[in-house]
């Protein structure tokens, strides 16, 4: 191999590590709250806002006793929602410390089931009758990650199949260019991801506090979900703006289908 071809795949490799790394910092956010002793860190099952969107999702789209994933599914708060209205949960996610929690508050469903998987990288092998992704796609910060992840996402659903879109981030006036590289966004943004700060846990927890920093999220404007979802496979039903909250103060909730 020249030195020049060596020279390229090594900066390659590097690239692709940093690439990886970034959203990796999910997993250490989870396990840097659980050693501070608390025991949930996202989405609550008693969401009420949740709960209502997730039944009319169900509803709608006539979801009871069919096949449903969800990507992030994080510490399976969705899961359980979902189980009580009668679907067949599977959730995955890229950060095994979320992966153990979900799997011990799935444990009474019998239908569902959560493994780890890299949704950039990876897609699940099943065909599903729906998904489900509540705050994942704002994690993935450059377009070569978002494309991959709802490609993978597309490919693993039937034909018309719904796909919902939680509380993804948004901004009217969100960057619309493309996003080569983490260290771009980190030039456009300025944003610290290293530095800790004080943040309240929720729920039965209230009170506690823990030191963490930030974690990538890139929002987009209603225009810039409707293109980059249409341009991978998905027909929008609806973008529905949400009221203002702690999980994630500005955001929209966008219902799909497979074309």
């Amino acid at each position: 191999m020249d030195g020049c071809l060596r020279t390229i795949l090594c900066v390659y490799q590097e690239n692709e590590m940093e690439q990886e790394k970034y959203y990796l910092a999910y997993e250490e956010r989870y396990k840097t709250v659980y050693e501070a002793g608390i025991d949930h860190w996202g989405h609550e099952t008693g969401d009420s806002v949740l709960n209502v969107y997730l039944a009319e999702w169900v509803k709608h789209y006539g979801l009871h006793g069919k096949m449903v994933i969800e990507f992030a599914c994080g510490e399976g708060a969705c899961g359980v929602i979902l189980s009580r209205l009668g679907v067949k949960y599977t959730g995955v996610d890229i950060a095994p410390a979320a992966v153990e929690r979900a799997r011990d508050a799935l444990r009474p469903y019998t239908d569902a089931r959560v493994f780890p998987l890299d949704m950039v990288r990876h897609m699940p092998n099943d065909r599903y009758d729906a998904a489900l992704d509540v705050m994942g796609l704002h994690m993935l910060v450059t377009d070569r990650d978002r494309e991959k992840y709802l490609r993978h996402a597309c490919g693993c659903l039937k034909k018309g199949a719904p796909m919902l879109f939680f509380r993804e981030s948004f901004r009217t006036d969100a960057w619309e260019g493309r996003v080569e590289t983490f260290e771009e966004w980190l030039r456009l943004t300025g944003e610290d991801y290293q530095t800790p700060k004080m943040r309240s846990a929720r729920g039965k927890n209230e009170g506690m506090e823990v030191s963490i920093p930030i974690v990538p999220c890139r929002p987009r404007s209603r225009e810039g979900y409707i293109r980059e979802l249409e341009s991978c496979g998905f027909h929008v039903d609806l973008v529905r703006e949400m009221e203002r909250n702690r999980m994630c103060p500005s955001s929209v909730s966008v219902f799909t289908r497979k074309k």
